[in-house]
């Protein structure tokens, strides 16, 4: 390993990611529930979280709903909120807004490949309207007093514009840029091309931040080691894997990877469903999220994938959970 000691992310003069690993944003997923317990699950091994994007329209989100996205301000991790939309005096005011809840950055989403998203000219879809994204980040840069990222896919059905869409947000006032290293049209197939995060980083001055295909420790060491990248943001390995981030850190200090036994597991579930329930969801939206992750853990091995698949059709988290203790339980107990 070439540099197992990562230097820390500056974003402007004021914050500093260390670790420089990022928990990635992701719809349906970080939710304060997930993105607290992942925190609290791996000390020490996430530097910066972002909620799942909030989706601006003709006019400023409200300051009830970008508390309830955010939750309690941190000490243990920058926690940013992700703001989507076209309309950039509507983001930059919803920016200002949030950095006065306590967002510690701001992170613009230029990358969701949802259709719905897509087809209302945002997410991905600016990617194709480089002035208008230019513009986007310039009036959040300037009138917000938190830094600001803006988060990108490699484009749209070819990755041409790379180098185009990365110097204009750093030109905008961007304080760095995360780009994930897929098309819209690949969605979410593996493995993602990495060369084209190293195309980025190439581009600007800026720190870049990688994204794609991390699904393991390993993983987010070669990204780091390949890409030339500043930080990694994980995705989908920290659904799959909760403890990545303190994988991450044994890697880094040598230390034997702790194999998670399936009780541990279904517990650290458990306790999943008990914030969920604190924090307000219904059954139906707990169990949603629980089956979510069990599926996800199951693809890397944490469950097994037979008893994962039975226990999907239960109603209840009770009977979910339930069911996964019994599969682990020895026979005649």
């Amino acid at each position: 390993m070439s540099n197992p000691l990562r230097p820390p992310v500056s974003l402007g003069s004021d914050l500093t990611i260390d670790p420089p690993i990022w928990l990635a944003p992701m719809e349906g997923v970080t939710d304060i529930s997930f993105r607290g317990l992942i925190i609290s699950t791996n000390p020490g091994g996430v530097g910066a979280a972002c909620t799942e994007f909030c989706r601006v329209t003709d006019h400023p989100m409200p300051a009830s709903f970008l508390e309830l996205a955010l939750g309690p301000v941190r000490n243990d991790a920058a926690v940013g909120i992700q703001l989507m939309g076209n309309q950039p005096e509507a983001i930059a005011e919803t920016a200002n807004r949030a950095a006065e809840i306590g967002a510690k950055f701001v992170d613009l989403n230029f990358g969701c490949p949802a259709p719905r998203v897509f087809q209302h000219c945002a997410g991905s879809a600016l990617l194709a309207d480089p002035p208008l994204l230019e513009k986007v980040v310039k009036y959040v840069a300037n009138i917000c007093p938190v830094p600001v990222t803006a988060k990108i896919r490699s484009g749209i059905e070819d990755d041409a514009g790379i180098e185009d869409i990365a110097k204009r947000i750093e030109q905008s006032g961007a304080s760095a840029l995360a780009i994930h290293a897929r098309l819209k049209t690949d969605r979410y197939t593996d493995p993602s091309s990495w060369a084209r995060i190293e195309r980025a980083v190439a581009a600007v001055s800026i720190p870049v931040i990688g994204n794609g295909s991390a699904h393991t420790a390993v993983d987010i060491e070669k990204m780091f080691n390949e890409t030339g990248c500043a930080g990694v943001m994980v995705a989908r390995g920290a659904l799959e894997n909760p403890w990545i981030f303190s994988d991450r850190l044994a890697l880094l200090q040598k230390r034997a990877l702790k194999l998670r036994t399936t009780t541990e597991v279904a517990a650290w579930l458990a306790r999943y469903k008990t914030r969920m329930e604190a924090g307000g969801a219904n059954q139906n939206q707990a169990l949603g999220r629980l089956k979510q992750s069990a599926k996800a853990m199951a693809t890397a091995g944490l469950l097994d994938k037979e008893t994962v698949a039975k226990s999907l059709r239960l109603k209840t988290t009770f009977s979910f959970l339930e069911a996964l203790r019994r599969s682990l339980a020895p026979p005649n107990s």
